[in-house]
C-alpha cells in the first residue's frame, strides 16, 4: 500500500514552546502519527526528538527563531531553513502552523496546507495594533494566495479568511481543533449554594480580563458578593495591577498553574467564564468542555463553534452587562438545567473536536490533496 506523504512544519513544539498552536501541532502529530498509513515528516526548532516513540514520524530539527530580533523577518529566515528541509521531498504534501512556510511557497503552491489559526493581525483592536499588524496582513494574504487550502477554525474566522482570499476564497476549509478527553471525569455536582467560576488566560487586555473585573465588582456591589466564587489562572502584563487593585474576597488570583493543577480546577469549577476581546478556537474552552463545565464566552473567532444555548451562553465581546447577566442566569438556573450544559459540553467534544475525529478529518484533507482534487 502506497503511504501518504505528509510534512508538518512548526515554528514549536508543546511543551518545548508554550502556546495554542503549539499544543495544537504536539497533539495534532500525535494523532496522525498513530495512522500507520501516514508517512510523516515533522520539521521543527528543537534540538531533541519530541516523538521518539513513533516509528512513522522523521524529525528534521532547523534552527529557530531568535526573539531578540525582528518577528517578521525571522519568520521569513526560519521559512528559509524550513524550505531547505521541504526542496529534499518535493513528492509529500506540506502543512504549515502559521508563517513556517514562506519562502519559495510559490515552488510547492499546488501541495501545500496553511494553518493560519487564530488570525490575530485581522482581529486587530486599537488603532496602533491595526497599523502594527499591516504587514502581517499583507505576508498571510500573499501566502495564502499560493497555497492549496488555507484552514479556518470554523465560525467567524471563515468569512475572515474569504474576505482575505476574494476570488480564492474556495480555498478555505473548516478543520476545527481537538482537544483529549479528559480523564477522570464522570459527573459534576451542582448541589452547592456557592457557583464556582473558572477563568484561565494571559492577564492581558485582549483576553477581557478587564471585563471581568468590572463584571465582578459591578455583581459584588450589587449583593453576590458571597454567591460567587472566581478563580483566576494565569499570569501576563496586568497580573500585578489587578491583583493589587482589585484584591476582592471572592476573588483568588492563582496566578501560573501547571497542567496538573489546570486539571484539578476543570473538576472543582461549576462553570468557565472567557470574555475574550478576540480568538481563534480557544483551546481552554474546548478543554472546559471536555470536563463538562458550562461555558460563557463571547462570540469571537469560531467560538460560536463551540457554545450554544445548549451548553452556556455567547455574549457580546467587550459587554459588561452581557456577561453579568449571564453570570446571574447561570447561577439562578435549577440543577437540572445545570447539568444538561454539562452533559451537552462533553456530547460536543465526543462528537466532533475529539482529536481522533479531528485528525481524520485531516486525514481527508491530504487524501484529497495527493489525489489532484481540489
Amino acid at each position: 500500500m502506497t503511504k501518504l506523504k505528509v510534512i508538518f512544519c512548526t515554528d514549536g513544539i508543546f511543551p518545548n514552546s508554550i502556546g495554542g498552536m503549539q499544543r495544537h501541532s504536539r497533539y495534532l502529530i500525535e494523532y496522525l502519527a498513530k495512522n500507520d498509513t501516514i508517512d510523516l515528516i515533522v520539521i521543527h526548532p528543537h534540538e531533541e526528538k519530541i516523538f521518539p516513540m513513533y516509528s512513522t514520524v522523521h524529525e528534521f530539527s532547523v534552527e529557530g527563531i531568535n526573539p531578540k530580533k525582528n518577528y517578521l523577518l525571522e519568520c521569513y529566515r526560519y521559512s528559509k531553513r524550513v524550505f531547505k528541509v521541504i526542496n529534499q521531498h518535493r513528492n509529500f504534501i506540506v502543512y504549515s502552523q502559521g508563517l513556517s512556510v514562506w519562502s519559495n511557497i510559490g515552488l510547492i503552491s499546488e501541495k501545500i496546507i496553511i494553518n493560519p489559526h487564530g488570525l490575530e493581525p485581522f482581529q486587530t483592536i486599537t488603532l496602533m495594533e491595526k497599523i502594527k499588524a499591516i504587514p502581517f496582513q499583507i505576508v498571510f494574504k500573499y501566502l495564502f494566495n499560493r497555497s492549496s487550502y488555507v484552514v479556518s477554525l470554523g465560525g467567524g474566522l471563515t468569512s475572515i479568511l474569504q474576505k482575505a482570499l476574494g476570488h480564492n476564497k474556495d480555498r478555505v476549509i473548516v478543520l476545527p481543533n481537538g482537544v483529549k478527553p479528559a480523564e477522570g471525569f464522570n459527573h459534576r455536582d451542582f448541589n452547592g449554594t456557592k457557583i464556582n467560576l473558572l477563568f484561565v488566560a494571559r492577564f492581558a487586555q485582549n483576553k477581557g480580563i478587564h471585563i471581568l473585573i468590572q463584571a465582578i465588582n459591578e455583581l459584588n456591589s450589587e449583593g453576590w458578593e458571597n454567591k460567587l466564587q472566581f478563580n483566576l489562572g494565569g499570569k501576563g502584563p496586568l497580573f500585578e495591577f489587578y491583583r493589587t487593585n482589585f484584591s476582592l474576597s471572592n476573588i483568588n488570583y492563582l496566578g501560573f498553574v501547571s497542567d496538573e493543577q489546570l486539571i484539578e480546577l476543570y473538576k472543582n469549577a461549576d462553570a468557565f467564564v472567557f470574555p475574550t476581546l478576540f480568538e481563534g478556537m480557544p483551546t481552554v474552552v474546548l478543554e472546559a468542555m471536555s470536563y463538562g463545565l458550562p461555558i460563557i464566552v463571547s462570540n469571537v473567532g469560531a467560538t460560536a463553534e463551540l457554545v450554544d444555548d445548549s451548553n452556556g451562553y455567547l455574549i457580546e465581546k467587550n459587554n459588561v452587562v452581557e456577561l453579568k447577566k449571564a453570570i446571574i442566569d447561570f447561577y439562578n438556573s435549577s440543577i437540572s438545567e445545570k447539568e444538561a450544559f454539562s452533559r451537552s459540553s462533553v456530547l460536543k467534544v465526543k462528537e466532533t473536536y475529539d482529536w481522533e475525529i479531528v485528525s481524520k478529518r485531516h486525514v481527508d484533507v491530504f487524501k484529497k490533496l495527493s489525489l489532484g482534487n481540489k
